[in-house]
């Protein structure tokens, strides 16, 4: 310690750290506060991306069952032939034992 500076009180270092627990406390709020924000904007995006996968699936389902009711209407006797062979086949395979 130089000459001309004497030594902090008691209540000077009482002070200070009052100031840095102050300080500190600030800084935890700080962070914790940026974490929830972080968090809550990642929550969001990954909801975002679960309805959009989502609808997107439903999008292609109903393409799907579009498709094959149209292919019903061109063919109803193949169609017919087709699941009577499907419900043979499971049919036979759940028999088996």
């Amino acid at each position: 310690m130089p000459k001309d500076q004497t030594a902090p009180s008691t209540d000077d270092i009482a002070a200070q750290m009052e100031v840095l627990r102050s300080d500190v406390s600030a800084l935890t709020r700080s962070v914790s506060d940026l974490a929830k924000d972080r968090a809550g904007k990642a929550r969001d995006a990954a909801q975002d991306t679960v309805r959009e996968q989502t609808q997107a699936m439903s999008d292609g389902a109903a393409q799907m069952t579009r498709q094959a009711e149209d292919a019903v209407r061109a063919q109803p006797l193949a169609a017919t032939a087709v699941a009577a062979g499907l419900g043979f086949a499971l049919g036979y395979l759940s028999n088996r034992r």
